[in-house]
């Protein structure tokens, strides 16, 4: 990029005639992608983790086909953004384009901290959700006091730390190596990630209630000294307060961020948008499929784990494993926490069962990670090319088309969060960044509304221009809905306090980012302005392809 003087002196800047990302991602491979950033059995799993424990009472089915019919709102809004501005960077593209410049980068900046804290997340998940447990089940199916030890050992900080970060730095490195390879690894962990979720669900087909209690108390009788461990402990939870007597229809609304949270993933393709193929088809079939799919999995998949370990059952466990302080009874607990895919290894009594289940979760985990490091390289990598960032942070390698800089700055800051989560307790739930994100999200969608008729010289061209809902552009109508959707679920995470809510310091930690934002833009725009460079009219058209 380079600048140069107009008439008069004006100083204008042209841009380079291309970004070096070359368009490599087919339909299927946004599938993935997004399906991978849902991570179906990561959610499946937090939804019965959480739902019954801390929402009794909750309808899980019609909580997830709540949260699923307003992600596909925002599904329509967000594809019809894509194909307007079809090039990477996420929300930044669209919002430069539509709103305020200094706001669109501080929106693109609240929203990539919440994914690169969500992409640390995801590896600190894989040891406490995933090995943890495996390592204890097995230990436990086997008699091996070893590898129950182990399973406490790896969750201690230092090891959480060594172990997290040599996950994003695998996820890192695989970056390097270029989008094909990238979309290829995806590949091969989204089928082993499916075959665990098929297996978990052939496994729970074939089973009842009543095999689970026997097996689960004839295993868990030496372990916690009753012979009727099963009722003891849904016993033990209504003791203490656990009851579903008092739920409503707002109870599920409630629950329903459960399967929110994740189903957001089903959108961020946005981030990749430069980089795919017939981004109109591509965009629809891998937005809407990946929502569709997902929650048909988990409806599935939840419909039989009521059945077979009993709504009750799976509620007073993580209940009592987390008891309140206002709990008065003897609190009746698992020697571990009751995950779905450590009561399937109870159930079938095979170490086998519980390393092929646990590896598709870890496996579906593991898709949260390139994904969202992706989210996080696309958007710095945008600010770049318009002049907003330093320029070394668009550097893009001539011969693996990446961007090696973004890279290794976005490694950087979640090894940071991750020494954050394992040597730290505040930041372990902070769940509000994600709340911010989708106010973020909800700007952007509400801008897309009014876009057409601000910005009519960049709509017309777009495929989607000549299309008409009740003779309003297409993209009206969808941003319409899908920021009705976005503004939704704001309010109700805004107003649950387990999921995220809205305590003092967390508000002042996000209203710290969005303060960063402002002011980071600002000084870039002066710095340019030093050099003779005017960053505003890259924002009055297309950015490079």
């Amino acid at each position: 990029m380079s600048s140069t003087s107009g008439s008069g002196g004006e100083q204008r800047i042209f841009l380079r005639k291309a970004s070096g990302l070359i368009r490599t991602a087919s339909p299927f491979d946004t599938f993935i992608y997004n399906t991978g950033l849902v991570s179906i059995g990561l959610g499946v799993g937090t939804i019965m983790y959480y739902g019954p424990a801390f929402y009794p009472g909750g309808d899980l089915l019609i909580g997830s086909l709540l949260a699923g019919a307003m992600m596909i709102l925002i599904c329509f809004g967000m594809i019809s953004w894509s194909v307007t501005l079809p090039r990477s960077g996420g929300i930044y593209v669209f919002g430069s384009r539509s709103v305020w410049p200094f706001l669109a980068l501080t929106l693109s900046l609240v929203e990539i901290v919440s994914w690169l804290f969500y992409c640390a997340i995801a590896a600190y998940w894989i040891v406490l959700l995933g090995v943890s447990p495996t390592l204890a089940m097995i230990g436990y199916l086997s008699d091996n006091q070893g590898l129950i030890d182990l399973s406490t050992t790896v969750i201690e900080p230092v090891p959480m730390f060594l172990i997290g970060t040599a996950i994003l730095t695998v996820s890192a490195l695989i970056l390097v190596s270029g989008m094909k390879r990238y979309l290829l690894s995806q590949k091969i962990v989204f089928t082993i990630a499916v075959l665990g979720s098929i297996a978990l669900i052939v496994i729970l087909a074939s089973a009842s209630n009543e095999e689970f209690v026997s097996t689960f108390n004839g295993m868990m009788a030496p372990l916690m000294g009753t012979e009727t461990a099963y009722s003891d402990i849904i016993v033990s939870a209504a003791a203490n307060g656990w009851t579903t007597a008092n739920a409503d229809l707002w109870t599920t609304v409630l629950v329903s961020n459960w399967a929110f949270l994740p189903l957001i993933g089903s959108a961020f393709s946005i981030a990749i948008a430069g980089e795919i193929k017939s981004v109109e088809k591509s965009q629809t079939y891998g937005m809407l499929g990946a929502v569709i799919g997902t929650v048909i999995v988990w409806l599935i998949t939840i419909s039989l784990a009521n059945s077979v370990f009993g709504y009750d059952f799976m509620g007073s466990a993580i209940f009592n494993f987390f008891p309140p302080e206002t709990a008065t009874e003897p609190i009746v607990a698992m020697p571990t926490d009751a995950s779905i895919t450590l009561l399937a290894g109870i159930l079938t009594q095979s170490s086998l069962v519980t390393i092929v289940v646990s590896v598709g979760l870890i496996a579906w985990m593991w898709m949260w990670i390139p994904g969202m490091h992706t989210f996080g390289i696309r958007a710095i990598v945008a600010w770049s090319f318009d002049r907003v960032a330093p320029a070394p942070l668009g550097h893009i390698s001539p011969t693996r088309h990446t961007p090696t800089v973004a890279i290794g700055l976005v490694w950087l800051v979640t090894v940071i969060f991750m020494a954050l989560f394992a040597f730290t307790e505040f930041f372990k739930t902070i769940i509000i960044l994600i709340e911010a994100a989708v106010l973020a999200w909800s700007i952007i969608l509400i801008a897309g509304i009014v876009f057409p008729y601000l910005r009519p010289q960049i709509y017309e061209k777009s495929p989607i221009a000549r299309k008409k809902i009740l003779g309003l552009p297409m993209m009206t109508v969808a941003c319409f809905f899908g920021a009705l959707a976005a503004q939704f679920y704001f309010w109700v995470l805004f107003f649950d306090d387990f999921a995220a809510g809205h305590q003092r310091g967390q508000l002042l930690l996000v209203g710290g980012v969005f303060a960063i934002g402002i002011v980071f833009y600002f000084a870039m725009k002066l710095l340019r302005r030093s050099q003779g460079v005017d960053v505003t009219l890259a924002f009055k058209e297309i950015p490079i392809e």
